[in-house]
This record gives structure tokens, C-alpha cells and sequence, in this order.
């Protein structure tokens, strides 16, 4: 058969211009993307979701007692809508809230105290110094677990908000794919037109990128994924695991802890929480650009080759096919290498993030500013590099942490 058909590829490759070559090559990178898509669409299951058919709902013979343990630092404007969520939920096991106002400059003290002299099932410290070699956020969390008693442990975030029957269901779930340690990806809450237009694109890189059934199938710390807003793992797991020693002196502390969950052998699994609970990242263009360059290439192990392979396979899947197809309409030119190829990729990247914004709740129209969030983003990722390789640090709220 290869007989018949090398003198036509031998002429084709005669005949193909650069552009072509680039293009096909291209396509194979753009067909990866959709296909991942469609398989973590279906992998990337729901606490909420119904059971398959066949099966009944699983139960929880015992519920465990639980700890949600929340770091606060200059939370003044979040705080209490996120403990009024926990305490309001409906958990058949023993519940407690625990909050460490880590030396904020604002009320949040204050409105902690408030809460837990209205709530026996909240509790409120005041933080100790940060820790010598420590990050903020681990720091925090160590000196929460020191005092939680649950059985399990919900790590999470003061800007969180919790739906009417989030506990239970994410406890539930955790039960029913075996997992040792549950990470949920939330409803990510926007207002801004930046927000729109960059944040859920979070959404969009782990659909396209990461195979989710590898976060519990392979035991390669490569696949491993977690949002810090949600982690729920037993208490005694998370001592075995050393606590946040292992990832005190990380921003990306999130992912460097599922990337340490995975390497002591536990099962990580990582699911849909948009029904589970929401979060407001940031509230600006200022906020956003500030907030991912802490951590960006941090989540990255501070690897400028992993950091150029990211951004060279979005710019030649997510914005490159724009300028292409743009070009080719102000040149009318409809050959296949500058019009129908492209176009063919501006349509996948145009329905894939379609699908995930009727998904996730996002507004329709921040899909026409795909190529421009991306832009913005690559961006981001080169200042959080520069930042780190300039010993400029990475500056949040009121701290300058060196990287």
C-alpha cells in the first residue's frame, strides 16, 4: 500500500509550502486539544451528579466528623459570607469551622471573633509568626491542622462560598471514587470584564491539556491536579503526609501538594465542584495580573522549558489561528493554508470554550475574546517567570516572598 501512495505524499511534499507544513503540524496539537476535551467532559465527574445507570447513590454508613480549616488574611469582605455557607449546611456528622486570621490589617479579626462567639461549632485563632522558610498559605494551614479534631480535613479558602449541600455531597463522593484525597475545581465567580475575559480560562487549560482520568489512573506525579480552595482528606492522611512540610516553601502550594500525595503512593482524584461551591478570584485586571503572576510559574516547578513549551502550543492553538484566518479575509484568500486550516482551528478552540462556558455558567459573549484572554495570560506567565529569576519576589497582601 505505502508503494502506491509515496510518489503522491513525495509530489505533495514538492508541492507544500511552509505554511502548509506548519499548518498540518499544527492541526495535531489542535486535535489533541479537542479530543482531551471530549474525554475529560466525560471524566471529570460531579459530587452532584446522578448515579450511573444501575446503580443507586452511595451512602455513608458513618459520617465523620469534619474540620474545615480556612487561612484569613485581609479577608474583611469575604470572610463572613464564606463561614455563614459552612455553618449553614446541613452535615449529619460533627462539623467545626476553624479560622486563623493571619496578621491582617483590616477587620478580619474582628468579624472572626464575631463569628465564633455567634456559632459553638466556629472557632477563631489569632496566627503566630510566619515560620522561618515558610510560605504564608502553608504556614497558616499547619497551625489550622494543629488545632482541628474532624476526622477529615477541608482545606479551603476564605473567599469561598459553599451550596446547600455541598459537605455531604463532597464527602460522599470522596467515599464513592475511593479517593485518599479529593480536589474539587469551583464555580469561578466573575463581574469585571477582565475577570471574564481571562479568569475562566482555567477551565479551558485543564480540559485541553490535562487527562483527568491520570490524576487517579497513573501514579506519575505529572498528572496530578488540585485547586487550594478544595482539598478533603483524612486528618490522619495529612499528618502521615507531613503535614505542608514537604511544600512550605511553595506558592503553588496546591499543586505541590497533590504532586506529594501522589508520590507517597495515595489515590488523588480531582472533580467538577462548580455545583459545589463558588469563589471570586480577583476583582480587577490589576487583581488578576497580580494574583497568577504569584503563582503561575510556580505551578510550573519554575521551569522555563516547561513554561516555553505552554506558551508556544497556545499561541499555535489559541491565538495564531485568528491572525491567520483575519489575514486571509483581508488578503481574500481562501487557500487551505491560510484560511481553511485555521479556520478550522479558531472553530474547535471556539467550541470547546462554547461548551465549557454553558458548563461552567460563564458569559457567552468573553468567547469572542478567547485569542485576546490568551494573550493576557502568556503574558502573566512571563512577568511571574521574570519575577522569580529577578529575585524580585512575588508580592501578596502586604507580604514579598522570595522564589
Amino acid at each position: 500500500m505505502w508503494n502506491s501512495f509515496a510518489p503522491l505524499f513525495i509530489q505533495w511534499m514538492k508541492q507544500a509550502t511552509p505554511l502548509l507544513v506548519y499548518q498540518i503540524f499544527a492541526s495535531v496539537f489542535v486535535t489533541f486539544a479537542t479530543i482531551n476535551a471530549a474525554c475529560d467532559w466525560f471524566t471529570l465527574r460531579r459530587p452532584t451528579d446522578r448515579p450511573r445507570t444501575g446503580r443507586t447513590r452511595e451512602t455513608v454508613a458513618i459520617w465523620p466528623s469534619l474540620s474545615v480549616l480556612i487561612p484569613a488574611r485581609d479577608e474583611e469582605k469575604t470572610l463572613a459570607r464564606c463561614v455563614t455557607s459552612l455553618a449553614s449546611q446541613h452535615y449529619q456528622g460533627t462539623l467545626e469551622v476553624l479560622i486563623l486570621d493571619d496578621h491582617s490589617s483590616d477587620s478580619t479579626g474582628l468579624i472572626a471573633g464575631g463569628l465564633a462567639a455567634s456559632d459553638s461549632r466556629i472557632r477563631a485563632f489569632k496566627g503566630g509568626e510566619l515560620a522561618a522558610g515558610w510560605k504564608g498559605k502553608p504556614n497558616a494551614l499547619r497551625q489550622l491542622a494543629a488545632q482541628a479534631t474532624g476526622d477529615l480535613l477541608l482545606l479551603t479558602d476564605a473567599d469561598c462560598v459553599f451550596q446547600r449541600g455541598a459537605l455531604e455531597a463532597s464527602v460522599r463522593f470522596r467515599e464513592s471514587a475511593r479517593a485518599d484525597c479529593l480536589s474539587l475545581m469551583p464555580y469561578l465567580e466573575c463581574s469585571s470584564f477582565w475577570e471574564h475575559v481571562v479568569v475562566p480560562l482555567q477551565y479551558f487549560i485543564v480540559f485541553v491539556t490535562l487527562p483527568v482520568r491520570n490524576v487517579y489512573a497513573s501514579k506519575n506525579p505529572a498528572f496530578a491536579a488540585a485547586n487550594g480552595a478544595f482539598l478533603l482528606l483524612p486528618r490522619s492522611l495529612y499528618a502521615d503526609l507531613g503535614g505542608h512540610e514537604a511544600v512550605r516553601a511553595e506558592m503553588a502550594e496546591d499543586i505541590k501538594f497533590a504532586q506529594h500525595v501522589k508520590r507517597r503512593g495515595f489515590r488523588l482524584v480531582y472533580g467538577d465542584g462548580s455545583q459545589v461551591y463558588s469563589v471570586r478570584m480577583y476583582e480587577s485586571l490589576r487583581g488578576v495580573w497580580d494574583g497568577f503572576s504569584k503563582n503561575l510559574f510556580p505551578a510550573m516547578g519554575k521551569s522555563l522549558p516547561i513554561l516555553t513549551v505552554w506558551a508556544i502550543f497556545l499561541i499555535v492553538t489559541q491565538i495564531l489561528p485568528f491572525v491567520f484566518v483575519g489575514a486571509a479575509l483581508v488578503l481574500r484568500s481562501r487557500s487551505p493554508a491560510l484560511f481553511w486550516l485555521p479556520l478550522a482551528h479558531v472553530a474547535a478552540a471556539l467550541s470547546i470554550r462554547t461548551a465549557l462556558s454553558l458548563r461552567f455558567r460563564q458569559r457567552l459573549w468573553a468567547v469572542v475574546t478567547h485569542p485576546v484572554g490568551w494573550g493576557i495570560t502568556i503574558a502573566i506567565a512571563m512577568n511571574s517567570a521574570y519575577l522569580a529569576y529577578s529575585r524580585k519576589g512575588h508580592s501578596w497582601k502586604g507580604r514579598v516572598y522570595e522564589t
